[in-house]
């Protein structure tokens, strides 16, 4: 399997086992790869440790790197998130949708869904999970969950991509991090370069309402958003840094 490139959010204890897991794959011949970038306001983070002329350390905000950055990325390139981390994708789309001239607000949300674990973070987020236990960050969620030790018959990503009028929204943008190789989820380039683009042809239609969340089989943070086109102006919200925003389980 060939991924040009790779961008680690964080390069602390998490992001540098993400990062030897991907030099794993790669010595044994299961990953090849030219790069990865690993984006960490510490330049002497773990992830830093790792002497290979493939892995570079991006010494910056998270939010503010991805802002600049992200959209330089190659279509086959994948990008490797943070699981605690803040929903960054969100904060990115909603820079996108500010530079084509919208105007954008997060509503709280979206409404409960009767999931094992429903949280809402301080950044307004709804933390989604069917598991109601801590789960590794490596878990390759296998047909046979290691924790129930029976059949995962469930998708939260594919869930939330299906219509559901509670929600009340117009559209649905989900960033599937799915299993890649050696307990690494990741999320395609093209899937959210596409999903950027297709925010950006919705704003033809006047004001719009997304559901935007980031998802895997098992957990998700997710998002309602307004968008208003030629509204001008930038409401996007920050957020926090990691310790501020409870982790799904």
């Amino acid at each position: 399997m060939r991924i040009p490139g790779f961008i680690v959010i964080g390069g602390g204890d998490v992001g540098g086992g993400y990062v030897r897991q991907l030099l794993r794959a790669v010595a044994a011949d299961r990953l090849e790869t030219d790069r990865i970038v690993v984006v960490d306001r510490d330049p002497a983070c773990a992830a830093s440790r790792y002497d290979d002329p493939r892995v570079r350390i991006e010494a910056r905000d998270w939010s503010q790197w991805l802002d600049a950055h992200l959209d330089e990325a190659g279509p086959d390139d994948h990008l490797v998130p943070y699981h605690w981390a803040p929903h960054l994708l969100l904060t990115w789309l909603e820079g996108q949708a500010a530079r084509a001239g919208a105007r954008t607000m997060r509503r709280t949300g979206p409404p409960p869904r009767g999931l094992p674990y429903e949280a809402t973070t301080t950044a307004g987020d709804r933390a989604l999970s069917y598991a109601s236990w801590i789960c590794p960050p490596t878990c390759i969620e296998p047909a046979l969950c290691p924790h129930t030790k029976g059949a995962k018959d469930w998708s939260l990503a594919a869930d939330l991509e299906a219509p559901r009028p509670a929600d009340a929204v117009d559209d649905r943008i989900v960033f599937r991090c799915l299993h890649l190789v050696y307990g690494v989820g990741t999320i395609p380039m093209a899937d959210i370069l596409a999903a950027r683009d297709r925010l950006r042809a919705g704003m033809e239609q006047g004001p719009r309402v997304y559901l935007v969340a980031t998802s895997s089989h098992c957990h998700a943070l997710a998002t309602v958003l307004e968008v208003a086109p030629g509204a001008g102006g930038d409401d996007r919200v920050s957020t926090a840094r990691p310790g501020a925003t409870p982790p799904t389980p």
